[in-house]
């Protein structure tokens, strides 16, 4: 079975923003980096929430609000020791796209319905690999 360390983005790929950042600031980040989900980490480098494009969309025009105003506080977590199937049924039953992984309370990345799409079109292509063409089974061959 798979963990979610081997699917999820390390947080040295990740772009991650502190609770003060102005809505600006990470309209342009978000755009930047084509990216969704944003980690928010205090000065003791403590995951303090989670911010995503969905958010900044429904927070308006004033550029200047802070994160804090509007990141998501109480996040769901996944140990980067989880399997897959654990991380997405959490994900499918709380409705989540993004996951932070943590691991001993520390940000380790984060796992994005992204990344499930790429483990599902690979589990496809393999399928594809196994399973004979309907041609080959035709008994009459």
């Amino acid at each position: 079975m798979l963990d979610i360390s081997e699917i999820m983005t390390p947080r040295e790929d990740l772009v991650i923003v502190a609770p003060d950042w102005s809505l600006d600031d990470v309209r342009r980040v978000l755009a930047k980096h084509a990216i969704r989900h944003l980690p928010v980490l205090d000065e003791s480098d403590r995951l303090v929430g989670l911010v995503s494009l969905t958010d900044v969309l429904l927070a308006g025009s004033d550029g200047q609000r802070r994160v804090e105003d509007i990141m998501v506080r109480n996040i769901d977590t996944v140990d980067e020791r989880n399997h897959v199937r654990h991380a997405a049924l959490l994900m499918f039953r709380r409705k989540r796209s993004c996951l932070p992984v943590t691991r001993d309370g520390n940000l380790r990345g984060i796992v994005t319905d992204s990344d499930f799409l790429e483990v599902a079109i690979a589990l496809m292509e393999q399928m594809e690999t196994v399973e004979p063409e309907p041609a080959d089974l035709d008994p009459l061959d």
